[in-house]
């Protein structure tokens, strides 16, 4: 899947504040690896608003 880029999105989250939120599970993980986690919650995010977004427009 495409990496999603919006010219008004915040700076992504740092590295250390995104393995102060993955807590044990980034123990042992590189900064690549955890930036890979990190890039793939922002498009899991994007998309899941997409979706509620599109469903919102079909119930009337």
């Amino acid at each position: 899947m495409e990496e999603i880029i919006s010219a008004d999105a915040p700076d992504p989250i740092s590295i250390d504040r995104c393995r102060e939120l993955l807590g044990d599970e980034a123990a042992g993980l590189s900064d690549e690896q955890v930036d890979q986690i990190r890039r793939h919650a922002e498009t899991m995010a994007h998309v899941l608003i997409l979706v509620f977004m599109q469903d919102r427009s079909t119930v009337q």
